[in-house]
């Protein structure tokens, strides 16, 4: 099986992350494998050398990602004292599909991934999510009483026509996509198409050379996706909706100069919460948080957010 050792990608990537937020031979992840079903899932576990805080963190990507993505993030809690361990989703980076999956299969994996790292020790387990993570975090939340905390960069909810529509990449394939892959499903279920087709892949960050190497990535941005995938994630109904949702509290990190999912089109579903919740602002951060000030708040608000976890 594969590693990230194979792939130069994710290294190009490096140069445009803070420094202390990059991979090295000191913080580099141990890599392995999780039969789960039909599919052997690619994990990247970063383990603190120092410091070492109760609450383990699983870090969840969205579309065009995948878990070597947010090594930033990783190398950043790691560094600060906590375990992160970060999947790749089926249809991304080195996880190896064994049929065509779903968002059902989303949430499934992740759902059982929780149950398998708290049978593990009782750590407190906290779900990161970004892009369409986020709100991947908060289905699996509404199902999962193991789940201490929510932190996420959106909740854009896929079934709204609007968030539908803001996402793609252009406003026929936004208003029509939901429509013909539901019709046509015994047809289109089993095809794949570049992700790059379907959304605004040039906000993927703010930075265009950055966002270059991205779509040059065969096993992120350049992946091919399931149909299967876009139409049950614009179908998916939570188990608790968000006016009652009180399991854990939630820690939103909005990007400020996000072009893909802007804080209007996650600010409805945040706003029915129920439960705690706090958002922060991150100032000159794009889709893909890297930039300062931004990074630096959303590493302070995140180690608050945990700190207070760990005293409850």
């Amino acid at each position: 099986m594969r590693t990230y050792k194979e792939i130069d990608s994710w290294k190009k990537f490096q140069p445009y992350f803070p420094k202390d937020w990059r991979i090295s031979d000191n913080n580099y992840p141990e890599e392995y494998y999780w039969k789960w079903r039909s599919f052997n899932i690619h994990i990247d576990h970063f383990k603190p050398k120092k410091n070492k805080k109760k609450i383990k963190l699983i870090l969840l990507h969205g579309g065009g990602g995948n878990g070597r993505l947010l090594s930033p993030v990783a190398v950043c809690f790691s560094d600060l004292g906590f375990e992160c361990i970060a999947p790749d989703l089926p249809g991304f980076g080195l996880t190896e599909v064994g049929s065509p999956n779903s968002y059902y299969t989303w949430i499934n994996l992740v759902d059982d991934l929780v149950n398998e790292e708290a049978e593990k020790s009782d750590s407190p387990i906290v779900l990161c999510g970004v892009s369409l993570g986020g709100m991947l975090a908060y289905q699996v939340a509404s199902l999962n009483s193991n789940i201490s905390g929510l932190i996420v960069t959106s909740l854009a909810d896929t079934r709204d026509k609007s968030v539908q529509m803001g996402l793609a990449k252009n406003k026929c394939f936004g208003f029509f996509s939901h429509y013909l892959l539901n019709g046509l499903s015994f047809l289109t279920d089993k095809i794949k198409i570049p992700i790059k087709l379907t959304t605004k892949m040039w906000a993927m960050a703010n930075n265009k050379e950055f966002v270059k190497e991205l779509k040059k990535d065969k096993v992120g941005s350049g992946s091919w996706v399931y149909l299967k995938f876009f139409r049950t994630l614009f179908e998916a109904n939570p188990n608790v909706e968000p006016e009652k949702f009180k399991s854990c509290p939630l820690l939103f990190l909005q990007p400020e100069k996000d072009f893909i999912i802007p804080w209007a089109m996650s600010k409805p579903f945040y706003e029915k919460l129920s439960c705690k919740k706090e958002v922060i602002f991150l100032e000159n951060c794009g889709h893909i948080p890297m930039e300062k000030p931004g990074i630096d708040q959303m590493r302070d608000g995140a180690f608050k957010f945990l700190k207070d976890l760990e005293s409850i």
